[in-house]
This record gives structure tokens, sequence and C-alpha cells, in this order.
């Protein structure tokens, strides 16, 4: 018999012979040909490789499906080269992911899967990444941070002085500036405080969780106490002379400055904040707190205070942009120091930078040299050059700002799960500001007594990188003196021209260019050894080059940014900042 098919069979017939069973059965077996078996064993074949390709599919789904649903976590990959620090998987002492039972997935400090956070202080950094676990974004993260850090560092920040940020949101496609620094010259030795009506505009405008959510923790620590220390300690020490008012947050019972890691409260800042938390509804100053302040000040000058304070703004403005290789630069315009930057960097882009322009001792030497001229250059041909800052006139004169009293501030950097960055910068001025502990409120006032629209704050240089591809995102800032917007530019310079990972763009030589009295620049430089043939190069074409330390620069830089789905936070020095993140 022929099937339809082709198939040869014969139908035989055969008996259960089983003794156990009376009933005849009757079995029909289908005997098939040679060719007919080797036709349904190749049939047999195909359809379990295409069940088995199948199943393999269904199981990456799951997997896939199952990330997302226990991580919630939106990356973004990239497609151009990846750097060592960013995909390594393994080392020491680093965090894991995964289920519990299943193999860990390591990474070095500073690596991340989902958020990162980098600030000044070991305990804001925390309380950021607190946040963002809890479903806050890099605002919410951000805001927390800096209200932390005007309470563990009241020498360079604080709800009395300014802040200055850059954020920007891959998903909403959108880049924006905040200016929050006073722009009224009072005729008074105290600054306006601007902090709050620029997180509170922030926060409005971009921010996830409550308001009063983020003032949480920073409200404990300054009721609780937090330990002191060596920054802010080094920071008295530096005023102690001066006779500033830091007692009693900062004295102990002897009025002698407290020592490194003693505990120190700060009950009327905590009182301050969490009626801040509740109160302050709009991105205003609230003027109760601003009548309250103003009571601690000399009685003239009280009334031009509290009006002062009332009416300051914050605003949100459009970023400077510049488009360089394969990537767009957006940073803060004047009175911030983002033009000084630009510039900085569009100075450096015309020498054809290049993997090759460090490809030897010899190349390193004569490429860094003429990226520490294009900076001098740009800084001289600055309106208002040499003055860093608005110091008040009278103070200028009698303290004569050198190198070591650079105006001080504090940054964090914060990118979250779903692409946003923020880098913002808040300070005093200088150290401790006006130096003058309001006893009422705990709030130490800036000394922006001037009008700070006509001068460059080179403290205020937040800065947000993205590659043209999308792939690579990067937000920096940094805080301390006139160096600041330099520091920023060689961080840009390394990620574009020199195609280093995020670890590596803020390590390695650093330079300095610190405004000294009557506009004198002095050249500094980090990260290279006194007797590298590098060093010695540079001697022989620049002699006055000050070798110094990291933290003899007197400026701190950091940077986050997303690659290949990994995020990554680092700054330098190491010693004095400190990543988080999950």
């Amino acid at each position: 018999m022929i099937s339809a098919s082709g198939a040869r069979y014969q139908r035989v017939q055969a008996k259960d012979w089983s003794e156990e069973e009376e009933e005849e059965e009757k079995v029909t077996i289908y005997l098939h040909s040679a060719s007919a078996r080797s036709l349904l064993s190749r049939q047999k074949r195909e359809s379990c490789v295409r069940i088995s390709a199948s199943m393999v599919l269904l199981g990456i789904g799951l997997y896939f499906g199952f990330h997302v649903l226990r991580y919630g976590s939106v990356e973004f990959p990239g497609k151009g080269s990846s750097s060592k620090d960013e995909k390594a998987h393994h080392g020491e002492g680093h965090h894991h992911h995964g289920n519990k039972g299943a193999p860990a997935h390591h990474h070095e400090r500073g690596v991340y899967h989902h958020a990162a956070v980098i600030s000044d202080s070991e305990i804001c950094s925390s309380f950021a990444k607190e946040i963002l676990i809890e479903g806050g974004n890099a605002v919410d993260a951000g805001v927390s941070a800096m209200l932390c850090l005007g309470v563990v560092h009241p020498h360079s920040t604080g709800i009395g002085g300014a802040v200055s940020a850059v954020f920007h949101s891959k998903v909403l496609g959108v880049t924006k500036v905040l200016n929050a620094y006073p722009v009224e010259s009072l005729n008074l030795s105290f600054g306006v405080p601007s902090t709050l009506q620029g997180l509170r505009l922030l926060h409005q405008e971009y921010g996830s969780l409550s308001w009063a959510k983020l003032f949480q923790q920073p409200v404990e620590l300054a009721r609780k106490g937090f330990p002191v220390d060596s920054v802010l300690v080094g920071a008295a020490k530096e005023v102690e002379a001066q006779r500033a008012e830091l007692c009693p947050l900062l004295c102990n019972s002897g009025h002698e400055l407290k020592g490194v890691g003693v505990n120190a409260t700060n009950w009327k800042l905590a009182d301050i904040l969490e009626r801040v938390s509740t109160e302050m509804e709009e991105a205003s100053f609230p003027e109760p707190l601003a009548r309250q302040l103003a009571g601690d000040l000399p009685r003239k000058g009280r009334q031009e205070f509290v009006r002062a304070v009332t009416r300051q703004r914050a605003t949100l403005a459009e970023p400077l942009v510049t488009e360089l290789d394969r990537f767009f630069l957006y940073a803060a315009p004047p009175p911030a120091s983002g033009g000084v930057l630009t510039q900085v960097v569009k100075e450096a882009g015309r020498l054809n930078l290049s993997l090759a322009s460090i490809s030897s001792a010899k190349n390193t030497s004569a490429t860094y040299r003429d990226i520490l001229n294009a900076a001098q250059r740009v800084y001289q041909s600055r309106p208002g050059f040499p003055s860093p800052v608005p110091w008040n006139l009278q103070k200028q004169s009698e303290d004569k700002p050198s190198n070591k009293t650079s105006p001080a501030g504090s940054q964090v950097v914060v990118i979250d799960r779903s692409g946003n960055m923020l880098a913002m910068v808040g300070s005093l001025n200088s150290a401790f500001g006006v130096r003058f502990l309001s006893p009422s409120t705990g709030i130490f006032l800036s000394d922006f007594t001037g009008r700070t629209d006509s001068v460059i704050h080179h403290w205020a240089c937040p800065a947000v990188l993205t590659s043209v591809a999308g792939d690579d995102l990067v937000a920096m800032a940094g805080a301390g003196g006139s160096s600041v917007p330099f520091a920023v530019a060689q961080m840009v310079v390394n990620k574009v021209y020199f195609e280093r990972s995020t670890k590596e763009a803020v390590s390695g030589p650093c330079f300095y260019l610190n405004i000294g009295e009557g506009g004198t620049l002095h050249k500094l430089v980090s990260g290279v050894q006194r007797d590298s043939k590098i060093y010695t190069l540079l001697l022989q074409q620049e002699p006055e080059l000050e070798l110094v330390n990291e933290t003899s620069g007197g400026v701190t830089a950091t940077m986050v940014g997303i690659h290949l789905g990994h995020l990554s936070a680092f700054g330098q020095p190491q010693e004095c900042l400190y990543a988080d993140g999950y």
C-alpha cells in the first residue's frame, strides 16, 4: 500500500500472548521503507532543534523580564570602546548583585548598576543613595545631599549661601541651569541667602519625592550630632586666629576647637530645617525666617536685609552649549564660570589633541604645557581679571586674599537609574562666609555682599557632557578657588580627546591656576612624581611650575557617568570625596 507521501508499508496482525488475557487483541504495525525512515528521522531532528531554540529564547526572555521586575533599572548600552574600570567584573572589596546563592557580580568601588552619587561627605553620599533606593531621582538625592553638606560642612556651604547647578534629563530631553546667588548690592557685611530658593525651585520643577522627605535625615543629623571631620577642623583652624564666631557649634566647654571625630550638634539649624520642610511652599525665602535671622544682625540694616532676602529669586536658565568632537558640553552661563570652562576647552581643542598626544613622556609634557598656556591666556583675557570672586572691598584690603584664602564650596553630583544627572555646587564664597554663626538659627551667612552678576564665580562650574550617539553621559563639578573651571576643563579634555574612562578622567596629572595678589597666576601641578621624566620636561618649559599633592591644589573635582550600562562615580583627591550607589 502506498501512502500519499509515497511511503510504503505493510499491515501485520499480532496477538497478545499473555496468558492472563482471554481476549485476542489485534495490533496494527506500520513497517516503513528505508527512505521513509530517513525522511521521518530528519523531520524529528529539525523539530527538536526548533523546540530547543524556542525554549532557549523563552528562557532568555524570562530572565530579562525577571531582571527588570527585580531591579527596575533603565540602562543605556553603549556602542563605543569600553574602558577597563567600566567593564570590570572582578576585584576585592566590591559590591555584589544577584540572587542569594547565585554567583556574585563584582565591580570595583565607584562602579554601580542603577544609580551613583559622589560628594564631599561620606554621610551625605549615603543619604543621597538612600533617597535613590526609595524611588527618588537625581534632583531629590542632590537636594538632600546639599542640605546634609550644610550641616556637616558649614564652612563651605549651607542655607545662608548660594548654589549653582546643571540638570540634564535624557528621558525628558531637557538641560537646565540653576542660578541661585544674590544679585543685589547691600550696604551690609552679610550676604543674602539664596540656597533654599534654588533648591526649592529645582525640586518643584524636577523632583519626585515630597519636599519634606528630603529634610528628614539632615534634620536628624543636625539634632543628634555628626562626627567632625578633618576638612572641617582644618577650615576652623584657618580662621581661628581671626576670632571667627564658631562657638558653640565647633567649640568644647573650654572654648577650644573640637578635634577630629568629636561629635557636634546644631539644634537651632535642625529646628530651622524642620520648619522650612513644612512651611516653604514656594521658591522664596520664608519671611518669618528672614526676620528671625535678621534679629541676630546689627540693628542698622535689618529691614534692608529682610527686604533683600524675601525679594531674592532663583532662576532656571538655558545652558551654554558647545559641540566638541563627538560630544556636546552643557555649562552654566555667566556669572557662573561656564564661559571660562568653554573657552579653555575650545582652546585645547585647537591643539589637535588625541591619544597620540600622550603616547610618550615627551609628547605628554609638551601637550600639558600647551594646555596650561592655553588656559592662562583664557584667564588673562577675561573681563575683570584678576578679581576671581566678588570680595568685599574693605575685607580685601585688610585680609589681602591669596592662594590660601581661596573661596570654599561643596559639591554633589548624581546620576539616577533613569539617566537623570545633576551636578551642583554650593558656596559661602570663603571659609565660613562672614565667619559669624547666627545664634538663633545656627546659620552661617555668606560674604556675597557685592553685585554678584557683574563678576565671574569661579566656584560655580557644574557641567554635563553627552555623546552625540547618546551612549555616553557625564556630569561633573569642582569646588575650591579660581582654578575650578580649569580643573573641570581638564576632565572634559581627558574624556573627549584622550578617550579616558570616568575614573581616568579625574586622575593623573592635574594643573591649577590660582589667582594671587595683584592678579599673579600661580601654576601648580599634582599627580606626577618629582623625579619623573614628565615633570623634568615640564620644568624646562615652565620653571615656576610648583609640584604639590592633591590636597594642596585647593580644588576638588568629581565626575559621574554612564557607559555600557554601568554607572560610575569618581573624584580627586580621593581622600576628600566619597562615592556611593547601588
